[in-house]
């Protein structure tokens, strides 16, 4: 039986602590690292359980969540609990950012911040508050990094985010997003506002910055997207064709026609959704009702298990998978 999600005011943000130099970077005031004061949060959400949400459910192991009449469009997993993205309305509608303990949910930031990138071990969440800090030009974008097993902020940066007399805030927003790209262990890589926008790769823990160099970013090794290698670099992943997944240095016997990546769940076994039968075209306000399957694929051995029959394939949302709403 499915737990009705219930909710709960969010709590304060955690007081700002000293401001910190960016290596490579000069100096930024609004740059700050502190160390979390709140207590332990206890892990509700043990790595491993299989995690997923399929329209309005949560699943995380034997257990599952509704949210209905809302939908999960994203899913983040932590040890303590789950972030993520509801909304009413598939199509048009804005979605919301909520943090699930498995008891109650607090909702925070409103409709102004970005999508949540969490680490692989789920102990550190980030995203771009695009309410940060005041300057002449209005409030400017902030990018923030959380600690989960306290839930206090540990890291916040504005470096390269503009806001200078003058500046179109809204314009260059619009035109050059900023963003969190990924956690690789303690560093943060992010894309700021400035000029044709810097990746940047920064130590939470020290608030140390660098601007990464093109060969620098063509070294690092995602573990999603369209293009992207197993945790071990050991396996070569290319999803950039919808429904097919090519992997070197061996494909896998998937056992079905059509196939979408999941997670990690291992060094290199990789959670696929299987199917038979793919709907390119999509109404989201309809439940779907394409059969498939969740599969545990060992690219060591080339072999895929089946786990979970899904009812519904297309409405099927991985943690740290975009929704393809």
């Amino acid at each position: 039986m499915a737990t009705r999600l219930g909710s709960h005011p969010v709590a304060a943000s955690a007081a700002a602590g000293m401001v910190v130099a960016l290596a490579g970077c000069g100096t930024d005031a609004s740059t700050s690292t502190r160390e979390p004061t709140r207590e332990p949060r206890p892990v509700v959400f043990p790595a491993g359980d299989l995690t997923y949400a399929l329209r309005s459910t949560l699943h995380v192991g034997e257990r599952s969540f509704d949210v209905a009449p809302e939908v999960i469009t994203s899913l983040d997993w932590t040890p303590y609990g789950v972030y993520l993205e509801l909304t009413s309305d598939p199509i048009e509608g804005i979605a919301r950012t909520v943090f699930f303990d498995g008891e109650s949910t607090a909702e925070f930031g409103g409709d102004h911040i970005s999508r949540v990138v969490t680490s692989a071990d789920g102990g550190l969440a980030a995203w771009i508050d695009f309410e940060g800090p005041r300057r002449p030009a209005g409030r400017v974008a902030e990018v923030v990094v959380v600690d989960t097993e306290t839930g206090d902020e540990i890291f916040t940066t504005s470096e390269g985010m503009g806001g200078d007399a003058g500046d179109d805030l809204g314009d260059r927003y619009e035109e050059l997003p900023p963003s969190v790209t990924m956690f690789d262990g303690d560093d943060l890589i992010w894309v700021n506002a400035e000029g044709s926008g810097d990746t940047l790769r920064s130590d939470v823990r020290t608030g140390d910055t660098e601007r990464l160099s093109a060969v620098d970013r063509q070294r690092l090794r995602t573990t999603s997207g369209f293009e992207f290698s197993s945790p071990d670099g050991a396996y070569d992943v290319d999803a950039s064709t919808t429904g097919k997944l090519r992997i070197a240095p061996r494909q896998p016997d998937f056992g079905y026609r059509w196939q979408t990546a999941g997670q990690w769940l291992d060094d290199h076994t990789l959670l696929v959704l299987g199917q038979d039968r793919y709907r390119f075209s999509y109404d989201p306000t309809v439940p779907d009702t394409i059969p498939g399957e969740l599969l545990s694929c060992d690219l060591a051995e080339g072999r895929c298990d089946g786990l979970v029959p899904i009812d519904g394939a297309r409405d099927v949302v991985f943690p740290g998978v975009d929704s393809a709403y």
